[in-house]
């Protein structure tokens, strides 16, 4: 039996690039369109100035002030219960907080005459892009919603693990505001993990206390014991009597060690929040913006110019395809 194959070898071949190159006038006019557009765009969008603030986290500093050498004191940090309070990603949760925001609103801006929130509510100037979005999806937020919103987006931090560095960012459309509430957000951020902390240590205070008058009510009375003991058997000729003071001995001991244990976990404790202060290591002040961080215009036009080059590939591609298949058939 023969088969007969139906492909046509004389059809002619194109190529991607030639058949694009073909159309370099739809590329051109849609490049310029795009350009335009980007430009149309940037031009709706308020300027926006950033001012960040560096700081270092310091997770050892209480220890190094109850007396601890910088050895003894990263070895505490390594494996101390408190450490949770001080390490940068709780910064961020906190920050991301309702609560952080809600504080961050009623801010004063000394240059304003008013705080942060009032600020946002008369002076913020939205987008020409997000006034039509708000209209045609007919948004239902609440003012003090919409300006909580804004904070949010304004305030950002990143965290760095390895370093153990927070870079607290507040972006503002003005420059002076925007380093103003900086400062604010590191001050803020500094008085409420002192906060915290220090409650935490008077929790930890109190019951280091519980548990050194309870060891010191059981060495007490394994020491009586054994005073008495020793009292009624002045001469110890019986392996009973021998073994009974061992036992006793033993209990003297173990409880000793335990209330000397204890009652240093009590120095300790009471020396967290005597001598406590959480305070962070400045890297970098928050300075005043003089140049604008955004919209960043070459950034959109990038991104206008790819989607124009990428439509009209498509285009020229799609319209050579279809016609070949039209004709085909």
């Amino acid at each position: 039996m023969a088969f007969h194959d139906d492909t046509d070898l004389t059809a002619p071949r194109w190529s991607v690039w030639r058949e694009c190159s073909l159309h370099w006038r739809s590329y051109a006019v849609t490049s310029a369109l795009a350009i335009v557009a980007a430009l149309i765009i940037c031009a709706g969008i308020p300027k926006r100035y950033t001012s960040q603030v560096k700081i270092s986290d310091e997770h050892f500093e209480t220890d190094l002030l109850i007396g601890l050498n910088n050895m003894a004191a990263w070895a505490k940090g390594a494996i101390n219960e408190h450490k949770g309070l001080r390490m940068p990603q709780v910064y961020y949760r906190l920050i991301e907080s309702p609560s952080f925001i809600e504080e961050m609103s009623q801010v004063r801006l000394e240059n304003k005459g008013t705080d942060y929130y009032h600020y946002l509510a008369h002076e913020h100037k939205a987008s020409l892009w997000e006034r039509i979005w708000r209209g045609i999806s007919r948004d239902t937020l609440s003012e003090r919603d919409r300006i909580h919103a804004i904070i949010h987006e304004n305030i950002r931090s990143k965290v760095s693990s390895k370093y153990g560095t927070v870079v607290l960012q507040v972006t503002d459309q003005d420059p002076v505001v925007a380093a103003l509430v900086a400062d604010s957000v590191r001050a803020h951020l500094e008085k409420r993990l002192a906060d915290y902390a220090r409650e935490r240590y008077t929790r930890d205070l109190k019951t280091a206390v519980s548990k050194m008058e309870d060891s010191r009510r059981r060495f007490e009375a394994a020491r009586d014991e054994y005073t008495r003991f020793r009292d009624s058997h002045q001469d110890l000729t019986s392996a009973v009597a021998e073994s009974m003071e061992d036992h006793l001995m033993n209990e003297y001991d173990n409880t000793f060690s335990a209330f000397s244990r204890d009652r240093e976990q009590y120095f300790r404790a009471k020396a967290f929040v005597d001598k406590f202060s959480l305070k962070f290591a400045v890297l970098k002040n928050a300075s005043v913006a003089q140049e604008p961080s955004g919209p960043v215009t070459f950034g959109y036009v990038s991104a206008f110019l790819f989607l124009a080059f990428v439509a009209t590939t498509w285009w020229c591609l799609g319209r050579r395809t279809y016609q070949e298949h039209k004709a085909a058939s």
